[in-house]
C-alpha cells in the first residue's frame, strides 16, 4: 500500500495545473514500454559517466516490476536520444505536455552535497542550434527535509524544472533562478519581457542521472520515466526482463495529475 506525502502547500494555480493535465492525461493516449539491458532505445553516452560511476538496470531495488535503473557514483548519464547531436529530434518542445519518473535514493547512499540529494530528470533541447537542459532537483520540488533514503518517490506534472544554457549557466530574471513546469516552459513561458524557446525548439534527448561531486558513493534508482509529447504518454518502464506487467499508465498518470507534486513514497530496502 502506498504512503501519499504532499512535500509543500499548492496554491490554486499549481492545483488548476494539476487538474487540467490530469484531464489532459486521462484523454491521451497511453502506453507503457519495457527497457531491458541492452536495448538501445535507452543507454549511456561513451565517456558521459565519470571513471567508476555506472548506470545500469539491475534487479537490486525493483521499483515498478523486476527491476529498475542502478545508479552508483557521481555524474551519471542515461538517455533516451542524444544531447549531444542536433539530428536527435524527439519531437517539437510545444508539443511536450509531461515529464515525470519515480525514483529511490539506496539506504546505504552517502553524498557531500545533502542527505536528501536526488538524481537528474532533464529534458534536452536545441533551439536554433543552441543547446540546452531542463533540470528537476529535489532541491527546488521541496524535497529537502522530507525525503526517508530506501522510499519510493515520485514527481508530478507540476513540479519545476530550471533551465541551463550550454555557454550560458543557469537562467536568471532579475537575478533570480527561473522556474517552470515543463508545461508552462513548454507552451511559451516568458519572464520580464523575455520568450525563452521559439516555436523551433525540440527535444533532443530525455536523461537521468545524478551530478558531479555526488561522490562514489552515492547510491539511487530509477524508474518509470514518463513523457507526455503529441497527446500522447509513454512511461519507460526498467526491467531485467519483460515479462513483468507494470501499473497501466493511463491510471499512474492520472494519478500524477491529481496529486500535482505530491509524492508518493513506499518504503523498501536498498
Amino acid at each position: 500500500m502506498r504512503e501519499t506525502k504532499n512535500f509543500g502547500a499548492l496554491g490554486w494555480r499549481t492545483l488548476a495545473l494539476a487538474a487540467t493535465l490530469a484531464v489532459t492525461a486521462a484523454s491521451a493516449s497511453a502506453a507503457t514500454v519495457a527497457i531491458t539491458p541492452g536495448d538501445p532505445t535507452w543507454s549511456s553516452i561513451p565517456g558521459e559517466n565519470n571513471a567508476g560511476s555506472s548506470t545500469a538496470i539491475t534487479g537490486a531495488a525493483p521499483i515498478s516490476g523486476n527491476g529498475s535503473l542502478e545508479l552508483t557514483g557521481d555524474r551519471t548519464r542515461f538517455s533516451m536520444g542524444n544531447y549531444y547531436n542536433p539530428a536527435s529530434n524527439l519531437g517539437l518542445l510545444d508539443q511536450v505536455s509531461q515529464l515525470t519518473y519515480s525514483w529511490m535514493v539506496a539506504v546505504n547512499s552517502s553524498n557531500p552535497y545533502n542527505v536528501d540529494y536526488t538524481p537528474a530528470l532533464r529534458l534536452h533541447i536545441f533551439d536554433n542550434g543552441v543547446r540546452s537542459e531542463l533540470i528537476w532537483e529535489g532541491a527546488y520540488n521541496n524535497v529537502y527535509g522530507n525525503m526517508v533514503k530506501g522510499d519510493l518517490y515520485s514527481s508530478g506534472i507540476a513540479d519545476n524544472f530550471y533551465r541551463n544554457v550550454s555557454g550560458s549557466g543557469v537562467t536568471l530574471s532579475n537575478g533570480s533562478q527561473v522556474n517552470h513546469t515543463i508545461f508552462d516552459w513548454a507552451s511559451g513561458a516568458s519572464d520580464a519581457g523575455v520568450q525563452w524557446y521559439s516555436s523551433s525548439a525540440y527535444v533532443s534527448a530525455i536523461s537521468v542521472g545524478d551530478g558531479s561531486g555526488a561522490s562514489g558513493a552515492y547510491h539511487a534508482f530509477v524508474d518509470d520515466v514518463t513523457f507526455g509529447i503529441n497527446n500522447s504518454l509513454t512511461t519507460f518502464n526498467f526491467e531485467v526482463t519483460a515479462s513483468a506487467v507494470p501499473e497501466p499508465a493511463s491510471i499512474a498518470l492520472l494519478g500524477l495529475g491529481l496529486f500535482g507534486i505530491a509524492a508518493t513514497r513506499k518504503r523498501k530496502s536498498a
